[in-house]
């Protein structure tokens, strides 16, 4: 009867496994594809890109699940850091080497957090990142990409006109998303861009809307995910900068994923729970750089799938981190996932990146408007977004660090922020809040 139990507890800890697995890989598969996109990444290139990002999802779960926060929370590619590539990469021509000193901000961001996890200054970091600031940082980010988004889903990246049957596809799958997410009940409302993403891939099949000539074929079945796969990284100021104060940013994210998980599963949070998250995240970022990859931090959603599964254990999360881990390994698997329309990737995550303007919105509503706060955000949004429509060659003559900076109106924005917040027009008291 013993051995009954056991292994009847052993299937259902695999069943829930799969279950995670499943979700984590809803937070995986559109990303490669769109940030391949902006860099004109070729199908190989993607392919192996997916393989590498299913590996650091699931080792960076396992990393927080054993040395970080030890709690049930999913590590996923951040919003920002994905947002934060595409930005970047449709500013400049000289693409390769911006991938190499995204490895190196990666990298050094990681190595930073890593040191701030247990370091005493880390609330006075926190505190420069007041809502005004983080308002202003997610409005700008979202404004900057979101000409990407809607050209693909007009079809105008595609074809260079509008394309009827893309709008339509991309409208029905918005429509889908929306209603798993707002209506469904259970597992199946975490669940609703992997439908989402399957319908709208179906669709383009069956429209006919698939180049064909956009395959590869993998050397061979099995192969071990490749480090430093863009070159050797490359130190550029600007690209460090924006890296560093996008991870620091981004704490936030870490902080309120910790507090609404431990919710989720009834646990009391200590603080030295979220300084081993910070550490954690710090060496994820570190191996993000490392195996050529945008930048996971755990993902606060976590706690609904809980809430909506009702999987509280620890164990299941670990069989589903290892079976993406496992999966990298086959690159067949990175190469079939490689095939989802670009189209469909942009607009799985368009909801998701319309949450973080609201996210934006509302911070800055949440400040008093007084002349001093609307002068601020004003000034802050007024360069940031003016900045962005500056030709990159207009740089050209300017030292290569500081190209990178002039020409980003997101960091000239943010930075123009920080400055007014913190310096021209400091108060006495600015406590900072977390974002959910």
């Amino acid at each position: 009867m013993s051995n009954f139990t056991k292994t009847g507890s052993g299937f259902l800890t695999g069943i829930q496994g799969i279950q995670w697995s499943v979700f984590m890989l809803t937070n995986i598969i559109a990303v490669p594809i769109v940030v391949g996109a902006a860099f004109h990444m070729s199908p190989a290139e993607i392919s192996t890109f997916m393989q590498r990002m299913l590996f650091v999802t699931g080792a960076a779960t396992l990393v927080q699940l054993f040395f970080g926060h030890r709690l049930q929370v999913v590590e996923g590619a951040a919003g920002m850091w994905w947002a934060l590539f595409i930005v970047l990469g449709s500013m400049g021509s000289e693409k390769e080497h911006l991938l190499q000193q995204l490895e190196m901000g990666l990298v050094i961001a990681g190595i930073i957090l890593v040191i701030l996890g247990f370091s005493p200054i880390i609330e006075k970091v926190t505190n420069l990142f007041t809502p005004i600031v983080t308002g202003v940082y997610l409005i700008l980010l979202v404004s900057q990409m979101s000409g990407s988004f809607i050209k693909s889903m007009l079809g105008i990246t595609e074809t260079n006109h509008l394309n009827g049957k893309i709008i339509g596809i991309c409208l029905i799958e918005i429509v889908v998303i929306l209603f798993f997410s707002l209506k469904a009940k259970g597992i199946l409302r975490s669940m609703g861009p992997l439908i989402g993403i399957v319908i709208g891939w179906l669709l383009f099949h069956f429209l006919g809307l698939i180049q064909p000539g956009k395959t590869y074929e993998p050397a061979g079945w099995f192969a071990t995910p490749k480090v430093f796969t863009w070159g050797e990284p490359q130190f550029d100021f600007g690209i460090v900068l924006t890296s560093v104060i996008t991870a620091i940013i981004l704490i936030s994210n870490v902080i309120a994923s910790i507090l609404v998980v431990g919710t989720a599963i009834d646990k009391e949070i200590k603080p030295r729970e979220y300084s081993k998250g910070i550490f954690g995240n710090g060496v994820n970022l570190f191996l993000s750089g490392l195996f050529s990859v945008v930048g996971v931090v755990p993902l606060s959603i976590s706690a609904g799938f809980i809430g909506t599964t009702g999987i509280k254990e620890k164990s299941p999360i670990v069989v589903g981190a290892v079976l993406i881990v496992i999966s990298s390994f086959f690159p067949y698997i990175g190469e079939f996932f490689s095939h989802l329309p670009m189209e469909v990737a942009y607009t799985s995550l368009f909801i998701l990146f319309s949450q973080m303007m609201g996210f934006g919105i509302r911070d800055l509503m949440g400040q008093e408007p007084s002349s001093r706060n609307l002068l601020v955000i004003g000034l802050s949004l007024m360069a940031g977004i003016g900045m962005m429509f500056v030709p990159t060659a207009a740089f050209e003559t300017i030292a290569p660090w500081l190209r990178n900076i002039m020409a980003n109106g997101l960091l000239v924005g943010l930075i123009l922020c920080l400055l007014l917040e913190h310096v021209v027009f400091r108060e006495k008291k600015n406590p900072a809040i977390y974002l959910n």
